[in-house]
C-alpha cells in the first residue's frame, strides 16, 4: 500500500554528504586528464575499493568463531521455532497443545477451560456465534435457583450426593480423570479415561502403579489371645496363629467361611494383622488387638458372623468369664488405604515420605535403602512415623530405567527381617489415630510460610506444630512366595489415618507414578495367573455371585440394545447360557441359588472351591474317599466334627478349582469362554495337529487339520468349566485366561496326560479346548492350577 503524497516543499538535507554516482564516461575523461598530468590512474579507478578497504580497517582484528556460529545458530533455531509455531497454529486448536491427560471436552468451546497462557488463544478461536458455553451457563444459573446451592456450603452438597453411596477421599480427583461406577455401595474408579491398557503393564513392570483401596473394611478385634484365636479358629482356612503372626511382624491371608461349613460356607478372602508385642507385654496373658482387612463386598457378612459366633462363645463360657469378652470395632472411616505395585514402588515411598527424627534404629535402615519389593521379605509389616508430604512438596521423579539406590550389592531391604520392633507403630492406639485425622495446615497456610521463605522452591522445614502421620507399611506380592514366576507383582500396602489420602496420592502422581482403577487391578491379578475377588470368585461364595449376576445383566442389556443383524447370534452357535455359567450340567443336576437354599433351609448344591493347599499336590489316584479324608483332617485340626462318608460323592462331584489357560499357538480366549476336557485320544489328535501344520495357514483355499478339529463342536459331556476373564497376556505374548474347572474333570487330564511319552514336550500337561462364546473355532490349550 502506497504512502499518501504530503504537501510539495523544500527537501530535507540528509544527515550526511552522499558521494556522486559518477558515469563511466566521465571516470575515462578524468583519467586522460590525470595521466596527461603525470598521476597514475590506480588511485581514480579503485579510489570506491581503496576507501572500503579503509572501513573494513577500522573493524575487529579477529572474530571468535565459537560464539558468531553460537549466535547465528541460536537465530536459525529461532526462526525455524517460529515458522513451526506459525504451521501449528494454523492447523491445530489451543487446546489440542495440551498433554492428552490435561484436556477437557468443554475446551473446544469454553476458554476457561484451558490455561490462562493459551486463553487468549482459544477465545480468538472460538467462533463468535457459537453460543454453547452461555447456554450451559444459564442453565447452571437457573438449576441453582431451584435447588440448594446457593444456601448450603459446597461440603453439605457434597454430603447429600453421598446418600445413596459412599465416596473415596480422592473421589473429586478421580471423578475429574476415570469414568465411575457404583459398586459394592461405593463410587469407584473404573478405568482411566486414557488409554491404559499398555501403560498400566508397563508401570507394573518397570516403574510403578499405585490404587486408592481405602474402601476396604478393617474390624478390630479385642480381646485374650486364646479367645480370639478360638474365634477365627472356626470361621478361617489359613495360618493367622504362631509366633510368626502373633508378634506382628507379619501379615496374614486367609479365607473366611461360615462357622463349622467348611469347605462350604466360602465367604471371601481377608488379611489379619496382630498388633506387634511390646517388651513390657507377654504373649500369653495380656489382651491382644488385631485387624481384619476385608473386601467392602462382604464386610458386613464376615462383622455379622464373628458377632454371632463371639456371641455363642461367651454363652458357652461361665459368668466369670464374661467379662472377658471380645470386642469387635468396625474402624471404616477411620483408616484409609493405598496399594502401589511394581519394582520403583519403594524409590516412590522414600520420595514421597520422609521419616521423622524419632524413626531411628532399624526402621530407619530399612527405609534408607527400601528398592524393588521383590526383594523385601515377603508379608513384611513396617510401622512407620512420617512428616506431612505437603512440606516437601513437589517430590522427586522416578526415571524408567534409573538405577535403585538398593542395587549396590551392599546393603539391600532384606537384610532387614521381620521383627516386631520393626513393625511398633502408633496408629493402632485410636487416640493417636484421632489427633493424626486432624490437619493442622491447610494449603493456604502452608503456601503462605513458604512466601515467607523468599526463595522460590525452597522446601519447609518440619516444626513442632505440623502433623506427624503414624502408618503401616506391609509387603504384598500377586503370587503365593511358594511359586514365583516372571509374571508376579510385588509391592506394598500402605494404612494411615483418614484426612490424608488426598495429599500423599497427589505427591503419589507426581513422581510420575500411574494411578489404576478396578480394571488394572483385576487385569494385573490375570497377568500374574492370580485370581482376584470377588470377579474369579463366581458361583462359590454369595459376593462373587452378586458379581457375577451384575455382569451378566449387564451384558445382556448391551446385547439386546444391538439390532438383530448387529449382535451375535447365540443360537445359531450352540451357546445356550451366554451369560453366566451353566454349572448345572457341569454337575449333572439342577442347583439352586446359595440365596435360596438359606431361605429354604436345603442343603447348597452350588459348586465349592477347593483352596490350597489342597490343590497344591492333586494327583490322577485322588478318589472321593481320599478327598473326604483330607477334609476331615483338616477339621479335625479346627476341631470341627468330621463329615460323614455319605457326602463323599457329592464333595467329589461339586468340587471346582481355580486354573489359569495358556494358548498353545493361535487364539485368545476372552470371558464366559466355554472349556472342554480331552480324552487320551483328542489328545493325541490335537498334538498331533498342531506338531504337524504348526499353524493354520496352509494352501490357498486348504483348511489345516487343527483348524478342522476346532470347528468340531465338542460334547456337553467334555464340558469341564468357564472362564472368568481373558485376553492376550503381555508378559507371555499369547492368549491368557482364569477360570474355574470342576475336580472330577482335572484329574481326568492328568489321567489322559500320563499316556505320553516320559521326558517328552507334553509330558505331564493337561490339556483341553477352549472356544469363546461368540466364536466358531476351538483352541488348544493347557491349564494349571492357579494357587
Amino acid at each position: 500500500m502506497s504512502k499518501p503524497q504530503g504537501k510539495a516543499g523544500p527537501s530535507k538535507p540528509y544527515g550526511r554528504p552522499q558521494k556522486p554516482i559518477h558515469k563511466t564516461i566521465d571516470l575515462l575523461k578524468k583519467n586522460q586528464a590525470a595521466a596527461a598530468k603525470g598521476k597514475g590512474k590506480e588511485n581514480e579507478v579503485l579510489g570506491g575499493v581503496m576507501s572500503l578497504v579503509d572501513e573494513v580497517k577500522r573493524l575487529p582484528g579477529m572474530i571468535s568463531v565459537e560464539k558468531f556460529a553460537q549466535t547465528r545458530a541460536m537465530e536459525i533455531h529461532a526462526f525455524q521455532t517460529a515458522i513451526k509455531t506459525a504451521a501449528a497454529q494454523g492447523s491445530t486448536r489451543a487446546f489440542q497443545s495440551l498433554p492428552r491427560h490435561l484436556r477437557r471436552r468443554a475446551a473446544s468451546h469454553n476458554p476457561r477451560r484451558v490455561p490462562k497462557r493459551l486463553r487468549s488463544r482459544a477465545a480468538a478461536e472460538i467462533d463468535a456465534g457459537d453460543t454453547i458455553a452461555k447456554k450451559h451457563r444459564k442453565i447452571a444459573k437457573l438449576r441453582a435457583k431451584g435447588n440448594l446451592r446457593d444456601r448450603l456450603s459446597r461440603t453439605a452438597i457434597f454430603r447429600i450426593r453421598q446418600r445413596s453411596k459412599r465416596w473415596l477421599p480422592t473421589h473429586i480427583w478421580h471423578a475429574k480423570r476415570y469414568h465411575m461406577a457404583n459398586i459394592w455401595g461405593w463410587r469407584l474408579p473404573i478405568t482411566p479415561t486414557l488409554k491404559s491398557f499398555r501403560p498400566a503393564y508397563r508401570a507394573g513392570k518397570r516403574k510403578a502403579i499405585a490404587w486408592d483401596m481405602s474402601y476396604y473394611g478393617v474390624i478390630e478385634v479385642e480381646g485374650i489371645k486364646e479367645e480370639i484365636v478360638k474365634l477365627l479358629t472356626g470361621v478361617t482356612f489359613g495360618k493367622f496363629a504362631g509366633d510368626k503372626f502373633e508378634n506382628g511382624s507379619r501379615v496374614a491371608e486367609v479365607l473366611v467361611y461360615q462357622p463349622e461349613s467348611f469347605p462350604r460356607g466360602l465367604i471371601g478372602p481377608a488379611e489379619i494383622l496382630w498388633q506387634p508385642l511390646t517388651q513390657d507385654k507377654s504373649p500369653h496373658n495380656d489382651a491382644r488387638r488385631i485387624w481384619i482387612r476385608v473386601h467392602p463386598s462382604i464386610f458386613d457378612q464376615v462383622f455379622s458372623t464373628l458377632k454371632a459366633v463371639s456371641g455363642n462363645t461367651l454363652a458357652e463360657e461361665n459368668l466369670s468369664k464374661r467379662v472377658q469378652a471380645l470386642q469387635l470395632r468396625d474402624l471404616r472411616g477411620e483408616l484409609e488405604s493405598f496399594e502401589i505395585m511394581g519394582p520403583k514402588s519403594g524409590e516412590v515411598l522414600r520420595r514421597v515420605l520422609r521419616l521423622c527424627k524419632s524413626e531411628k534404629g532399624v526402621k530407619s535402615k530399612f527405609f534408607d535403602v527400601l528398592g524393588d519389593p521383590a526383594e523385601v521379605p515377603s508379608r513384611t509389616i513396617v510401622g512407620l512415623n512420617v512428616h506431612d508430604p505437603r512440606l516437601h512438596f513437589p517430590p522427586p521423579r522416578i526415571g524408567e530405567h534409573e538405577e535403585s539406590l538398593s542395587n549396590d550389592g551392599v546393603l539391600r531391604s532384606s537384610d532387614t527381617l521381620p521383627s516386631p520392633e520393626l513393625a511398633q507403630s502408633v496408629l493402632w492406639d485410636p487416640a493417636a489415630r484421632e489427633l493424626a485425622s486432624e490437619v493442622m495446615y491447610t494449603k493456604y497456610q502452608l503456601d503462605a510460610r513458604r512466601h515467607k521463605l523468599g526463595m522460590p522452591g525452597t522446601r519447609l522445614h518440619p516444626t513442632s506444630s505440623d502433623n506427624r502421620i503414624p502408618l503401616i507399611l506391609f509387603h504384598r506380592s500377586t503370587r503365593p512366595p511358594s511359586s514365583p514366576t516372571p509374571e508376579s507383582f510385588h509391592g506394598f500396602t500402605l494404612l494411615f489415618p483418614s484426612s490424608w489420602a488426598q495429599y500423599l496420592l497427589t505427591s503419589i502422581a507426581y513422581t510420575g507414578t500411574l494411578i489404576g482403577g478396578l480394571n488394572e487391578r483385576k487385569v494385573q491379578h490375570r497377568e500374574a495367573g492370580t485370581p482376584s475377588f470377588p470377579e474369579h470368585f463366581g458361583q462359590v461364595c454369595v459376593a462373587g455371585e452378586k458379581w457375577e449376576k451384575s455382569k451378566a445383566e449387564e451384558a445382556e442389556k448391551r446385547w439386546e440394545r444391538k439390532p438383530p443383524a448387529k449382535r451375535v447370534a447365540f443360537d445359531k452357535l450352540g451357546t445356550s447360557r451366554p451369560w453366566i455359567p451353566d454349572w448345572s450340567t457341569l454337575m449333572g443336576q439342577g442347583t439352586t441359588t446359595l440365596e435360596e437354599a438359606a431361605l429354604n433351609g436345603e442343603p447348597s448344591t452350588h459348586p465349592y472351591l477347593l483352596p490350597h493347599p489342597f490343590t497344591a499336590h492333586l494327583e490322577a489316584s485322588l478318589t472321593p474317599s481320599k478327598l473326604l479324608k483330607n477334609i476331615n483332617t483338616f477339621r479335625s485340626q479346627r476341631g470341627l466334627s468330621a463329615l460323614p462318608s455319605v457326602r463323599q460323592a457329592e464333595l467329589f462331584r461339586e468340587a471346582v478349582l481355580h486354573v489359569e489357560l495358556n494358548v498353545v499357538g493361535r487364539g485368545s480366549p476372552g470371558d464366559m469362554a466355554v472349556i472342554c476336557g480331552l480324552t487320551e485320544e483328542e489328545r493325541k489328535a490335537w498334538i498331533g495337529a498342531y506338531e504337524g501344520d504348526g499353524d493354520e495357514f496352509g494352501l490357498a483355499g486348504e483348511i489345516s487339520e487343527l483348524q478342522r478339529l476346532g470347528e468340531v463342536r465338542a460334547p456337553e459331556k467334555n464340558l469341564i468349566g468357564y472362564t472368568s476373564t481373558g485376553n492376550i497376556s503381555l508378559s507371555r505374548g499369547k492368549g491368557h485366561a482364569l477360570g474355574m474347572i470342576t475336580l472330577a474333570g482335572y484329574l481326568d487330564l492328568l489321567k489322559a496326560a500320563n499316556g505320553e511319552v516320559k521326558g517328552s514336550e507334553w509330558d505331564g500337561k493337561a490339556l483341553v479346548c477352549v472356544r469363546n462364546r461368540d466364536g466358531r473355532i476351538a483352541r488348544l490349550a493347557e491349564v494349571r492350577v492357579a494357587c
